[in-house]
């Protein structure tokens, strides 16, 4: 039999991403975690149909789909995992969660591979939420009886409907391809980020892409900030904007939805004819990438 119609065997590489904006201007999801040791999953999308009569005879049919429910085994999670997935609040200081009966899920994006003959099938799941399953534990006996933990995770398409979907803008529920196929060449990158029609495989190099006002700019405003443009999401930086003279500039950060953009607002207007320079230090990315360290510098009017 051909690989192609091979039979689900094996499933692994169970993977979360949290999702930071899934709106009308755009779809971000974090870096991919890996969530928990994977025992099966299985899943269905709800459907419906509705056929008009006329004539004696069916004439036009309706369908319709809504979100997809998977049935997730695993292992097991530790408690401050399962309270980040039901949105439960984790007391950091004791180790503890506080359950208020409370259900407030944040959203995630899911990717995971199933065997497939002598291949894989990759997916990823790009907007849903989680719900937890029953916790069931027994007495040790003669015969040990291990207990698992199923979660469910309810998956619905993008708020966001810019994807570019057979030439049309849509939103989408989910992407997967199988490895026998020879166009699909993603399997080593598919879970270094989420991967949506826009960013697939592995995700670009971290830079800088723009600098406001730009590198060795003159006769700038004494009330201007500074805005600085990352090429992705950033998760930690080291910023500093120092006069020529070496006194630290004293200002406020802000950073953008996308967490791309860095609004650097000082607190009182620069002195006329100073030489600023901004520092662009520590600043890594969502995925681990760190950028080398660079010095720009713009001037003030006098």
């Amino acid at each position: 039999m051909e690989q192609k119609y091979g039979e689900f065997v094996g499933a692994d590489k169970l993977y979360i991403a949290p999702i930071t904006q899934d709106d009308l201007l755009g779809y971000v999801a974090g870096a991919p975690e890996y969530l928990a040791p994977l025992a099966d999953i299985s899943g269905q999308a709800e459907q419906n149909s509705l056929t008009n009569y006329y004539d004696n005879k069916a004439a036009v049919t309706y369908n319709s789909e809504g979100k997809t429910d998977l049935t997730i085994t695993v292992s097991g999670l530790p408690a401050q995992t399962l309270a980040r997935l039901l949105g439960k609040y984790y007391a950091a200081a004791n180790g503890i969660v506080l359950d208020t009966g409370e259900l407030t899920p944040p959203a995630f994006a899911l990717g995971f591979r199933v065997g497939v003959g002598t291949g894989f099938r990759y997916y990823w799941y790009l907007n849903g939420v989680f719900s937890g399953g029953a916790e069931v534990a027994t007495t040790k006996k003669a015969a040990v009886e291990p207990k698992t933990y199923q979660l469910v995770y309810h998956a619905m398409p993008t708020t966001y409907e810019g994807f570019t979907v057979n030439g049309e803008s849509k939103s989408v529920k989910r992407l997967f391809g199988d490895t026998h196929e020879e166009a699909f060449s993603l399997a080593s990158t598919w879970f270094t980020q989420v991967q949506t029609p826009t960013n697939l495989g592995a995700p670009d190099a971290l830079a800088l892409s723009s600098i406001v006002p730009a590198d060795e700019a003159e006769n700038q405003l004494a009330s201007v900030n500074i805005v600085l443009t990352f090429s992705n999401a950033i998760a930690d930086e080291a910023i500093s904007v120092v006069k020529s003279d070496g006194t630290i500039v004293a200002g406020t950060k802000s950073w953008d939805a996308t967490l791309k953009v860095l609004t650097f607002n000082p607190t009182e207007s620069l002195a006329a004819g100073g030489v600023y320079i901004v520092n662009v230090n520590g600043v890594v990315d969502i995925y681990g990438q760190e950028l080398t360290a660079v010095a720009k510098n713009f001037s003030v009017q006098a």
